[in-house]
């Protein structure tokens, strides 16, 4: 089976996500909106086998960054394409895009015959009459997330109206879908890949229903199969494509099972005259001081996503974020950064975009913190470190004393060795995808009780955090889709942190230590006697802004 990898490539408006592999002629697919393009993982492991597939994430889905423009048309989509494809080093290849996404591939065909060599446009919407404005308005209605995670329920049921009816929104027999409801896995993948785009999901589907695509079509002046399965909604609009088609087109009707359409696509493909020239996914720098914001770190497990950013001069400041979680929640302290110090940022194994580890404990996440941090060729680092990721960061600097100069803890949970086990059995409870979508709502009250008590689960008056919480909603979704992007391995880093015997660790830590403390907060309960097992540590009060702790922050690291 193709092994499929994950990569960043610059564009002008950001950075486009894309995945990858196999060998062979290049075929680039393109995916719907708002999905991703981890729906073409299984196709890059089959059809890897005889091409390089590339599919990036459209801009504003997956982890591609959106379109600047404020309402962008599928013009905007295909003229992104082209850069995209330039900026991988893709001149000529085959394009496979699926409904409101052959729409993008359409227009790019179009303008740039020269670089298709077969563009393959599967349910090609053809629609007789515009959208009613009343459909159109509500299908492209974005979602806000509600602090009690009463949104929850509404999009997951736009989830399951989205496999039942096209659009999703109007409910009639004339639009419901003849394809079978996909299984619990399926669902949650596509609820991730929704709430991964957020306010951006509905952009690349806008550009579709806004688009007229039939007087596009005679444009065409490169080979085109229009495809539609015979279960697929779009098989009627086929009879709406201009007579005769340009030369090079084609109509492909295939049956419903898989495997019917993949014997056709292949067939396709091979028949399609690609250009032989070997493609492989462009190297980034390995001046860590040199890197755009994203990339990712090939190591012996997998694949490390890693942001990067501030200045170029003085000594790296390696952030590790609590878990389950991600890198993205370092955001805003990287941000308020700006250029005072290189950042390091990665998302550990197992979660964000991360491979997770075959055996995970906290002896192999420090190794693959040594192993990214030696790739990045950064030499001696900082190290500023949250919650449970905290634990992490200690060990990195008990174990590599060479390679830590100074440590920042904020939130080290000190966890008696007692209670190890019952945490780390209670803390990441196993998760799995539900046909009705409660486990988002268990997801979401986890992370929420997590404000109030320290450790969540526990009930009893004194797991009571004397502190204000922080209950904002976009941080609470955010956190959310961290988890669900990874849910059989979101809880590998947490038990591994505190199953250690971190007290033991701390004694061998020499290096100087900031640890943050918050007084009346549970969480933070163990603050002073971490200091008593340090050789040099400083404990001072954790204040609420962050440009004040970041001021802290500043002097100690100096």
């Amino acid at each position: 089976m193709t092994t499929v990898c994950k990569g960043f490539v610059d564009v002008p408006h950001g950075q486009v996500h894309f995945r990858y592999g196999g060998r062979g002629p290049v075929v680039v697919m393109l995916h719907d909106s708002p999905r991703s393009s981890v729906v073409h993982v299984p196709n890059i492991e089959w059809l890897g086998e005889h091409f390089t597939v590339v599919a990036p994430d459209t801009p504003g889905c997956g982890e591609s960054a959106p379109l600047p423009q404020p309402h962008p048309g599928i013009e905007d989509f295909a003229a992104a394409l082209s850069g995209t494809l330039t900026a991988l080093g893709i001149e000529r290849c085959a394009i496979y895009a699926p409904h409101g996404a052959a729409k993008i591939a359409l227009q790019f065909a179009a303008e740039h015959p020269q670089r298709v060599a077969l563009a393959i446009l599967d349910g090609l919407p053809l629609d007789a009459e515009p959208v009613a404005p009343q459909v159109l308005e509500q299908s492209l209605q974005t979602f806000a997330p509600a602090g009690d995670g009463s949104h929850l329920s509404r999009e997951w049921s736009r989830v399951l109206d989205a496999h039942r009816w096209r659009p999703w929104c109007d409910r009639t027999t004339a639009t419901r879908l003849s394809t079978p409801l996909p299984n619990e896995l399926e669902l949650h993948e596509y609820a991730t890949d929704l709430m991964t785009a957020g306010a951006h999901s509905v952009a690349a589907a806008a550009a579709a229903l806004h688009w007229p695509a039939a007087p596009h079509v005679a444009r065409l002046r490169s080979p085109t199969v229009f495809m539609v399965r015979e279960d697929d909604q779009p098989r009627a609009s086929l009879d709406r494509l201009l007579e005769p088609l340009p030369a090079g087109c084609s109509i492909e009707t295939v049956p419903p099972p898989l495997a019917a359409w993949r014997t056709r696509l292949l067939d396709l493909l091979r028949h399609a005259k690609l250009p032989r020239d070997t493609w492989s996914a462009p190297r980034q720098a390995t001046d860590a001081s040199a890197h755009p914001d994203q990339r990712y770190v090939d190591l012996v497990h997998g694949q490390v996503r890693v942001r990067l950013g501030g200045g170029k001069q003085g000594v790296p400041l390696l952030l590790v974020h609590d878990v389950p979680g991600s890198s993205a929640s370092m955001r805003s302290l990287t941000t308020a950064i700006d250029g005072a110090y290189p950042t390091i940022t990665p998302d550990l194994p197992g979660l964000g975009e991360s491979h997770p580890l075959p055996y995970p404990s906290l002896g192999s996440y420090v190794t693959v913190l040594v192993e990214m941090l030696e790739d990045l060729d950064c030499g001696t680092v900082d190290v500023f470190a949250e919650g449970l990721g905290a634990c992490f960061g200690i060990a990195l600097a008990a174990h590599h004393p060479a390679l830590v100069r100074r440590v920042v803890l904020d939130g080290l949970p000190l966890v008696r060795s007692r209670d190890r086990a019952l945490y780390a059995r209670h803390y990441c409870p196993p998760l799995a995808p539900d046909r009705h979508g409660t486990h988002l709502l268990r997801i979401w009250h986890q992370l929420r009780d997590a404000e109030a008590s320290w450790p969540w689960f526990d009930r009893s008056a004194g797991a009571i955090r004397h502190c204000d919480p922080d209950l904002d909603a976009a941080r609470l979704q955010a956190r959310l889709v961290d988890v669900m992007k990874q849910l059989p391995a979101y809880g590998d880093a947490a038990r591994a942190a505190l199953q250690a015997a971190v007290r033991d660790i701390l004694r061998g830590v020499h290096q100087p230590v900031l640890l943050f403390d918050v007084p009346g907060d549970v969480r933070y309960a163990g603050t002073r006697r971490t200091a008593r097992h340090l050789a040099d540590a400083r404990i001072v009060p954790r204040p609420a802004g962050l440009n004040e702790r970041l001021a802290i922050l500043g002097e100690f690291l100096s």
